[in-house]
């Protein structure tokens, strides 16, 4: 019986240590594994983090240039077929508002805003590059417009980019 179990017991050994090896070498391989995903984690989540604070200093730097009286509009981006050949257009408007308690009411209310100025910016396109005169008639019918929706909060409308 003893010569058995020798064979028995080196092959309960045998597996055992594959076993123990296996258990001891997996936590290893998975925590690098782990630390490795949760390094990329770490660097994605920075990158976000950059981004996201790259934005919101470009916009308070924004908001100082323009005054805090500006309300920025777009951009539009307005696709068109003018004469058979394709049209790509952006447009910026901003518009000044007599008080910043305007800016902020206005700014509760931008969809209604853009739903004016957008089918002006449209316009302002049907026919292809606008001219100055054009550009001049959509700022003062976009004006206009927004005057007779918000009286006494208008100042004057802008175009703060056009490409």
């Amino acid at each position: 019986m003893s010569r058995r179990s020798k064979p028995a017991r080196a092959a309960v050994l045998a597996s055992a240590l594959m076993v123990g090896a296996a258990f001891v070498l997996t936590p290893w391989s998975a925590g690098r594994a782990s630390e490795a995903s949760s390094t990329t984690e770490r660097k994605q989540a920075e990158k976000q983090q950059k981004k996201k604070d790259k934005e919101f200093n470009r916009d308070i730097e924004y908001r100082r240039m323009i005054g805090p009286k500006v309300l920025a509009l777009g951009p539009y981006s307005i696709s068109l077929f003018v004469r058979g050949q394709p049209l790509e257009a952006r447009l910026r408007v901003a518009v000044q508002m007599t008080t910043e308690q305007a800016r902020v009411q206005l700014e509760a209310q931008k969809m209604a805003v853009n739903g004016i100025v957008y089918p002006l910016a449209v316009r302002l396109f049907e026919q292809g590059r606008p001219t100055t005169d054009q550009i001049r008639a959509f700022k003062d019918d976009t004006r206009e417009q927004l005057l007779q929706r918000y009286p006494d909060m208008i100042d004057e409308v802008f175009i703060e980019s056009m490409i």
